[in-house]
């Protein structure tokens, strides 16, 4: 064999081996392998890492809340009433789907301290699915007047148009000038056009000055002429669950009712 073909073939030799080394280089930094490189890369470990202590913070925040449900649990089993309110408490603002249908349950609770708190909480997590139980305590005469007024005003926080019919029909039963203000008030905040008929109604003949100014207040609500809390919260898309609790709600109306009484004599 001679000389110049000898090297030849050493040299196509040398070539064939060098060519998965130059193969896998390009695949580590461009071309086909760039996704390779990609994946590779301190920035990818970077994500994955975060990733990891996002899926963490996760779980433990699924653990925290399991326990707190499970000592609830345990705590709405307590003979005292007032026990089983400072439970409830806990659930205000926790994020699990069975904390609604634990309230829900709480609103049959023997006493009527826990019902109300039970509707209240709800009501400030505007839990679409007590609309229903609290339309029927407004059905029932059994329910007591206070745990019904707690109700309206949650149903109004909700803003469910599921809410109306009963609210209506609890506004038509009422002679306490409070209730019925508490009533139309919610009616503005629910906004169907349903209650439009009574509220006209209500704002020319109700014997009290402000359940006229609220049932005024209620139309213009529902024609769009004045923002209602519950349009302004889903449009700010920024809902304070505590924004006004019921019990200073039907405080302040009380207050004003007061004051037009007494401008009146």
């Amino acid at each position: 064999m001679s000389k110049g073909r000898i090297v030849f073939w050493v040299v196509a030799i040398c070539a064939f081996l060098l060519v998965p080394f130059a193969a896998r280089a390009q695949d580590e930094v461009g071309g086909e392998g760039l996704g390779s490189a990609i994946t590779n890369s301190p920035m990818m470990h970077q994500g994955m890492m975060k990733a990891g202590v996002d899926d963490v913070a996760t779980r433990a925040q699924k653990e925290s809340a399991f326990k707190i449900i499970k000592d609830v649990k345990l705590g709405l089993k307590d003979a005292d009433p007032n026990v089983r309110v400072g439970e409830l408490n806990k659930l205000r603002n926790l994020d699990d789907p069975e904390v609604n249908r634990i309230l829900i349950q709480s609103m049959s609770d023997p006493d009527i301290r826990v019902k109300m708190k039970a509707i209240d909480i709800l009501g400030s997590r505007e839990a679409n699915e007590a609309v229903d139980p609290m339309g029927q305590l407004l059905f029932l005469r059994q329910t007591e007047p206070a745990v019904k007024l707690h109700a309206v005003a949650a149903l109004g926080r909700i803003g469910d148009f599921k809410g109306v019919l009963p609210v209506m029909q609890y506004l038509e039963e009422q002679t306490d000038d409070q209730a019925r203000g508490t009533a139309v008030f919610a009616l503005g905040e629910i906004g169907s056009d349903k209650a439009t008929p009574i509220l006209i109604k209500t704002a020319d003949e109700d014997k009290s000055p402000m359940v006229r100014r609220l049932a005024k207040e209620a139309l213009e609500k529902i024609d769009g002429e004045l923002p209602s809390q519950h349009s302004s919260q889903l449009a700010s898309k920024k809902i304070d669950r505590d924004l006004i609790p019921t019990d200073q709600k039907l405080a302040k109306l009380r207050a004003e009712d007061a004051k037009l009484q007494q401008e009146q004599r």
